[in-house]
């Protein structure tokens, strides 16, 4: 929306709400992100049509061997999600959210989920650029082409997770060079056991990739130093997440953050598109320590995520969790009674 019928919106928002609110900004959050999810459709719908989407690839930092666990369980556990057996997917089916596992990258022969596999997994990016420019390409467009495809269907609200081991240490590079910050302030435990020496081991990682990598992520472009940030350092679920949100701002539809690894690339979005805040909610403060970082690139601060509850779990578990409140609290906003009603009691 322009900045008059921004202006113009929000008075008629302000005439809808100023009837119901007994107590005026007695909700706090949940009004603040009433008005933020009906600015960004430029009206006030009845109700909220979500969709999640998880992003599954893997890093060849992982199958390498260099980082986490065994890369094998990526493709296992997508399929677990499949099967609706995954913690995400329990999420989902209770609180009947639609939900969809894309596969942009797991090694893996067949495809699992939605087949948009790019590769069997990125290059080790310890030695090479994680992607090619062209890979980088066909993992952006599948993250767009999917939210394109549930708003042609209606949709009205989109949630994103992902699943690929290693991705906690690709997001950490990726953080790191596109805001300049030590590693130290980027690199959590991911799965693994929050113990000094392992997280010496990743930091050093992370340092030796950004050395590694520096002369290759620069531009005088904005948007291009981004996608080459992405493409050098980054996994293909990023690249896709970041595709998805950017259609998210295309097409005029709010988007929920989960943790770290769609923290970093909502941080990305709004390097390559400054809307991508007036469309952007926070779900949750991931125990990776570089998150509040990554929501601070999107103007999000600590007080302005409603979820406190430690979690590290990935999938998009906590955005979940979120879309279900906001749900409730559309339903709540679009049926209360006025003030006027209650005085007639």
């Amino acid at each position: 929306m322009k900045d008059n019928e921004i202006t113009s919106f929000g008075k008629e928002l302000n005439k809808f709400l100023q009837p119901k609110c007994l107590i005026p900004g007695g909700l706090g959050l949940w009004e603040t992100y009433f008005r933020k999810i009906c600015t960004a459709w430029g009206r006030i719908d009845s109700e909220i049509r979500p969709q999640h989407i998880i992003f599954s690839a893997d890093n060849g930092c992982n199958m390498e061997g260099y980082v986490g666990y065994n890369y094998e369980v990526t493709q296992k556990q997508s399929r677990n999600m499949l099967l609706g057996r995954s913690s995400a997917t329990q999420f989902c089916n209770f609180n009947n959210i639609p939900y969809e596992v894309v596969d942009v990258g797991i090694a893996s022969d067949d495809g699992i989920g939605v087949d948009r596999k790019v590769a069997k997994g990125t290059k080790n990016i310890l030695n090479h650029p994680a992607m090619s420019e062209d890979e980088f390409n066909s993992a952006f467009q599948a993250g767009y082409e999917r939210v394109e495809h549930y708003v042609k269907q209606g949709t009205n609200l989109f949630s994103f997770g992902e699943m690929g081991l290693g991705n906690t240490t690709t997001s950490a590079c990726v953080l790191s060079a596109l805001t300049g910050a030590d590693p130290t302030e980027t690199v959590g435990p991911g799965s693994w056991p929050d113990k000094p020496d392992l997280m010496k081991r990743k930091i050093d990682f992370v340092r030796a990739v950004l050395d590694k990598h520096k002369i290759s992520i620069v531009s005088d472009s904005e948007v291009e130093r981004v996608r080459k940030i992405v493409a050098h350092v980054g996994g293909f679920d990023i690249a896709a997440i970041l595709g998805a949100m950017l259609a998210c701002v295309e097409f005029k539809k709010p988007f929920v953050i989960d943790g770290f690894i769609t923290a970093v690339s909502a941080a990305c979005a709004v390097h390559m598109n400054d809307r991508v805040k007036d469309y952007a909610l926070p779900s949750h403060n991931s125990r990776e320590k570089g998150t509040e970082l990554a929501l601070a690139e999107v103007d999000i601060t600590q007080d302005m995520v409603p979820i406190q509850a430690h979690m590290s779990m990935g999938e998009g578990t906590g955005a979940i969790l979120m879309v279900q409140m906001l749900k409730t609290t559309q339903h709540m906003f679009v049926n209360v009674g006025t003030f006027a009603d209650l005085m007639k009691l």
